[in-house]
């Protein structure tokens, strides 16, 4: 029987091995987050709910940093639409719709693009967006 000759190491297991290692001994951070003047957060809540607006988090960062924004709502929300040029903001369709089938959409309630919409336009679905 022959003798066996010794293993190297995988170059690219090496490297993936190294890099681990690296972030392992390092803090990571997801985000770099923006300080938060709670006062000036608490004076803009208050200006957007008088204002019919809704106060959130939108998009992933805001979540993962906890910043609320105002997102203005529409006068025409909840309205029946088959074009965008029907809505003050964005004619779209909630449910799980192929493209290209004929529906009857909604204007948005409020002007946010974040989040994920079926847009509508000329009575059909016309694509799918997903905004973080």
């Amino acid at each position: 029987m022959p003798a066996r000759r010794a293993r190297r190491p995988v170059p690219l297991l090496a490297a993936g091995v190294a890099a681990l290692q690296l972030l392992l001994a390092s803090p990571v951070t997801a985000q770099d987050c923006p300080r938060i003047d709670t006062a000036q957060q608490a004076a803009a809540e208050k200006q957007c709910r008088a204002a019919g607006g809704e106060w959130a988090r939108f998009g992933v960062r805001d979540h993962l940093c906890n910043v609320y924004s105002c997102a203005p709502r529409t006068k025409d929300g909840g309205k029946a639409c088959r074009n965008r040029a029907d809505c003050e903001y964005q004619c779209v369709h909630e449910a799980h719709t192929a493209l290209g089938a004929e529906v009857t959409g909604k204007c948005a309630a409020i002007a946010s693009p974040f989040g994920c919409i079926y847009q509508v336009d000329g009575g059909r679905i016309v694509g799918r967006v997903c905004t973080d």
